[in-house]
This record gives structure tokens, C-alpha cells and sequence, in this order.
């Protein structure tokens, strides 16, 4: 009887590992949009991002990129679609004045007022649940890729 209840347990813990394990899908209705840019951290725009803790905008995905270089050798990119109500035309995240934030407040302030981690897109506060789409990025010193 132990053994049969030990094999059920394992059997449904394989079938929950599975089934959470592969194929994962963000949760929220925030188009997936084709991405492979390579940008030069020496084009004017993107100078910023030759510094650790630097950050700029970039066009693409559904609502625009931000790039935040995290680290010596590591560069973020975020979706600027906010995640909470990703049906209101005005939920686009932006980096907040002390740059330390992302924040959903554009169209003239009607966004929800969430705000994000800029160093892994976690939510901090506001009614979103979920973090920003991530993109995946590679980083040779010069030349940052982003691709999905």
C-alpha cells in the first residue's frame, strides 16, 4: 500500500515537472515580435552603454527595447509593453528620472503606475504581477545582439 502511494506521488510529480518544464509561454497577451538587431556600444546613441549601469532605448519589439548593461560582460534587454493590462495602447514602461527604475506612466500619466527592477525586469511595486518580456542578448565588448 506504502509503495503504491510512494509510486502515485513520484508519477505525479514527473507529469507536474513536465508539464511546467518545457515549452513555457509569458503569461500575458504581449505580441512576440521577431528581434535580431547588432548595435556598437560606440554609436552616439548607445555610448551610454559602455558603462555599467548604463541604459537606452532602442525601436523594436511590440512598444520598444531598453538595454541595461548589468554587468562588465552582460547587457538586459526589456520589452517596453508593460505587462499588466497589455491591451491599453498606454502601457509603455520607461526608465524613471534616478534611473534606477522602469515605470508604466506614459500617455500623459494613464498608465498603471507599475514599476520595474532595470537590473533583471522584476515587478517592484504597482498592480502588474508579472516581469517584463525579456529578449536574449549576447555581449562581445563592442557588439551587443539581441534575438529571439
Amino acid at each position: 500500500m506504502k509503495w503504491q502511494l510512494s509510486v502515485s506521488i513520484y508519477s505525479l510529480m514527473l507529469v507536474l515537472a513536465s508539464m511546467f518544464s518545457c515549452n513555457y509561454q509569458y503569461p500575458v497577451n504581449i505580441p512576440d515580435v521577431p528581434i535580431n538587431v547588432t548595435i556598437s556600444t560606440f554609436e552616439p546613441q548607445f555610448i551610454s552603454l559602455q558603462a555599467v549601469g548604463g541604459w537606452a532605448y532602442l525601436n523594436g519589439g511590440s512598444r520598444g527595447l531598453i538595454l541595461y548593461r548589468a554587468s562588465i560582460d552582460q547587457v538586459n534587454c526589456y520589452e517596453r509593453h508593460c505587462p499588466y493590462d497589455s491591451e491599453n495602447p498606454c502601457g509603455r514602461v520607461s526608465v524613471d528620472d534616478n534611473g534606477l527604475l522602469l515605470v508604466d506612466n506614459d500617455c500623459s500619466g494613464s498608465g498603471c503606475g507599475s514599476r520595474f527592477n532595470l537590473i533583471n525586469g522584476s515587478n517592484v511595486d504597482g498592480p502588474a504581477i508579472y516581469p517584463l518580456k525579456q529578449y536574449s542578448t549576447s555581449f562581445d565588448g563592442a557588439l551587443i545582439y539581441v534575438y529571439n
